[in-house]
């Protein structure tokens, strides 16, 4: 198992690809699941050396299972005696179908945790989808690769307690052998956290209930987004909603920003390796018509065009860069980006967030602090939602950076939820004059 040496908040997504940006209808239940998804107990448990459980399966086999369709799993070490194995009834890493930015098949990880107290009534436990923030672009990076799940002990065993499965993807890319992560692909990210909503209610149908919520921080918050605007893809499932922290969005605000502060000299340390995958993601969404150069000054992009940089996670890939492409002398961003190639623009168009009504309610929570992703960035993205007739309540809170947005929202997050349980009737603050405080 690769050792994670960012600490609990950095690898949430707290510290994520947003480093770099300045910025209606309630869920219903969808169409049954098709007769040839495969039942939990037809899930191979792997038992094999960690490391090749991420070994990628054939093409075939994933082209035959539904999405949501467990492909393989296998247990994590949660002793009773840890903080997960107090909560946990069940830990374990999946592998599970779901789809590209195409609407290709793929296979994509994760992990799922079931809680210890049985579920309330007959509906089974609600299920959170949780879609963490950056983490890195290479297979090493997975949140389901790391000891301790991606940092997120406190928040699962929280949630645990008060009676969620939690389900966390990878994402696409992330994980597998051999694979590189779509950076920023809103309908991949999307796919991957609504199938694995539908993934846990495969692997234990007699007590994961088919209500869910998609939930996610930062690059997290813009794929939780896109979940809620692909809903559907969770067949057999009800969505309730959307909770998004700080949602990543406006790339294009974020690239110029970058270029602003390139030519001031001031320094972009903290922030040339998200700016690097961004070229990631643009570089695989058209790979024909988008290089690396295109977006990235010509010595940082040589560097991305090394495989084994790839491989490099967010708490490493700066200081790569200060080694063998010193800002000083590599600079960062290619300044002629945006009129250099129209294709980045439209790649970056189409990752935002807001692309389609979302299937259920929305809930965004905002630090006014946050000098990462800005309030004014996520009013912009707020009034968005709101032109797509989302229904969208939203929070802010005084003093609070993008660090501590999560933890200073989790209280509401579990007020919004259980609200959204109970059927009450959720908060629309949508307004002509568009978003304020």
């Amino acid at each position: 198992m690769r050792p994670m040496r960012r600490n609990a908040i950095a690898v949430l997504g707290l510290l994520s690809l947003t480093a770099v940006t300045a910025g209606c209808g309630a869920g219903g239940d969808a169409a049954s699941a098709p007769a040839t998804e495969r039942r939990p107990q037809a899930a191979p448990q792997y038992d094999g050396p960690e490391d090749a459980f991420y070994a990628y399966p054939d093409q075939s086999v994933i082209a035959k299972a539904a999405p949501g369709e467990i492909l393989r799993s296998q247990k994590v070490p949660a002793p009773p005696s840890s903080l997960l194995g107090s909560a946990a009834s069940r830990a374990e890493r999946i592998m599970y179908r779901t789809e590209d930015q195409r609407g290709r098949p793929v296979a994509a990880t994760g992990f799922l945790v079931l809680p210890k107290t049985p579920p309330e009534g007959e509906d089974g436990w609600p299920v959170i989808s949780w879609a963490h923030g950056t983490t890195g672009v290479g297979p090493a990076c997975a949140p389901s690769r790391s000891a301790n799940l991606g940092g997120m002990t406190p928040f699962l065993t929280k949630w645990l307690r008060e009676g969620y499965a939690v389900v966390a993807a990878d994402y696409p890319g992330l994980g597998p052998d051999g694979k590189l992560h779509d950076y920023l692909h809103l309908d991949a990210q999307g796919s991957s956290v609504a199938h694995a909503a539908l993934a846990a209610r495969n692997a234990d149908r007699k007590s994961v209930g088919t209500k869910w919520f998609a939930a996610g921080i930062s690059q997290g918050g813009q794929a939780a987004l896109g979940a809620g605007e692909q809903a559907a893809e969770a067949k057999g499932m009800r969505f309730l909603g959307t909770a998004a922290f700080a949602p990543g969005a406006h790339f294009p605000a974020a690239l110029r920003k970058a270029v602003e502060q390139q030519a001031s000299g001031a320094s972009l340390a903290g922030m040339r390796g998200l700016l690097a995958y961004i070229a990631v993601g643009a570089h695989t969404y058209d790979p024909e018509n988008i290089a690396y150069e295109d977006i990235l000054s010509p010595a940082l992009a040589r560097e991305m065009a090394r495989p084994a940089v790839h491989n490099l996670c967010l708490d490493e890939i700066d200081a790569y860069f200060a080694l063998f492409a010193p800002e000083k002398e590599a600079r960062t961003v290619n300044p002629d980006w945006e009129t250099r190639n129209p294709a980045v623009r439209k790649f970056l168009d189409a990752m935002n967030p807001a692309q389609r009504t979302s299937s259920g309610p929305v809930f965004v929570m905002q630090g006014e602090s946050d000098v990462v992703v800005t309030p004014d960035s996520t009013r912009q993205l707020i009034a968005e939602l709101c032109a797509k007739e989302d229904v969208v309540d939203w929070k802010w809170y005084p003093g609070v950076g993008h660090v501590d947005v999560a933890i200073a929202g989790l209280d509401d997050l579990g007020t919004w939820m259980k609200a959204r349980l109970k059927n009450t009737q959720p908060t629309n603050r949508c307004q002509p004059t568009g978003p304020s405080k």
